[in-house]
């Protein structure tokens, strides 16, 4: 999925300067453009300290309620990660510890733990102007060979075409047709990841693996760059909302964690977010989801834990404090 379609050059950068963090040390290198572009999207810029990077809190990296994203956790730590080996990232896992407030640096330190002939293990960890940790990751980036062993075991679900499927300002329109009589959150305008993210809900046709809850999301950037592995990433942190679903509620969740396993394929304009919740227990719902290309190519898998809630029990707590 990391591949762009277009051929892409590679190019060395000056051994003092910040942009040296982005020095490929693998022994093939990754794509300085995609690498450069995943961090350009993302607003994370390099430290004179190799290893070191930082990026404030913006509108399009926070969340409806103008708080850091999940989302943007993962997708930096696997562009840092990609940045920092010049390797292909082959999965990540993230723990989300805090968020922080829009305007607020966030320093990345990103560490190679161990590097092979063709894979890299890599920690990178977040954390705030005072040193609280926002988030930890671990993951790991290589170098696929060509005649490695290659092949696609799941089915993409029969879905409406994107300029068939209704536009959505969030995914949560996804679950309006669930809020009757339900009074909904009212978030900031222009704020949150969906500034920088188009949604369309997705027409169900047939499922591969049918079952209550199932959600399928077209996504894509608005300024309609390929969708890569740290983008798709940034999209598929919305397993709360098909837990919710499946409930037969109006809600979503707070990420604790959220896991990308990445197929390698090629990028598309448009993507599939096709979730799957798995089960909730006590407050908490666990899900997975799976994003596809356009021409039915699995990208990448993610599963994710949240802690859930109820808009309407929201709603109550906050009229209540107030």
């Amino acid at each position: 999925m990391h591949d762009n379609s277009c051929t892409v050059l590679m190019c060395d950068v000056e051994a003092d300067s910040p942009e040296s963090a982005m020095r490929p040390t693998g022994p093939g290198r990754h794509s300085v453009e995609v690498v450069t572009s995943d961090l350009d999207f993302l607003k994370v810029r390099p430290t004179e300290q190799p290893g070191r990077f930082s990026f404030e809190v913006r509108d399009h990296l926070t969340r409806l309620d103008g708080r850091l994203y999940g989302g943007t956790a993962i997708a930096v730590s696997i562009a840092v990660a990609e940045a920092l080996s010049g390797r292909k990232a082959l999965w990540a896992t993230t723990q989300f510890v805090a968020t922080a407030d829009n305007g607020v640096t966030v320093d990345v330190n990103a560490e190679v733990l161990a590097e092979g002939r063709r894979t890299s293990q890599v920690r990178i960890t977040g954390a705030a102007p005072d040193g609280r940790v926002l988030f930890a990751s671990l993951g790991a980036c290589g170098e696929p060979r060509a005649d490695g062993m290659t092949g696609q075991f799941e089915t993409m679900p029969e879905v409406s075409d994107p300029d068939e499927s209704e536009h959505l300002d969030s995914p949560l329109a996804s679950l309006a047709k669930l809020a009757e009589g339900i009074p909904r959150p009212v978030f900031p305008r222009r704020v949150g990841f969906t500034t920088a993210v188009e949604v369309r809900w997705a027409e169900v046709r047939r499922h591969p693996d049918p079952g209550p809850g199932r959600v399928c999301l077209w996504m894509r950037r608005r300024d309609g760059e390929p969708v890569t592995a740290a983008v798709a990433a940034f999209m598929a942190d919305a397993v709360p909302l098909a837990v919710a679903h499946a409930m037969g509620v109006l809600g979503g969740g707070t990420s604790l964690d959220n896991t990308m396993r990445i197929a390698g394929g090629e990028g598309t304009e448009w993507v599939l977010l096709d979730l799957r919740p798995h089960f909730a227990w006590g407050g908490y719902g666990h899900g997975s989801a799976h994003v596809w290309n356009s021409e039915g190519r699995l990208l990448a898998t993610a599963s994710q834990t949240a802690s859930m809630i109820r808009f309407d029990e929201l709603i109550r707590r906050i009229s209540g404090a107030s």
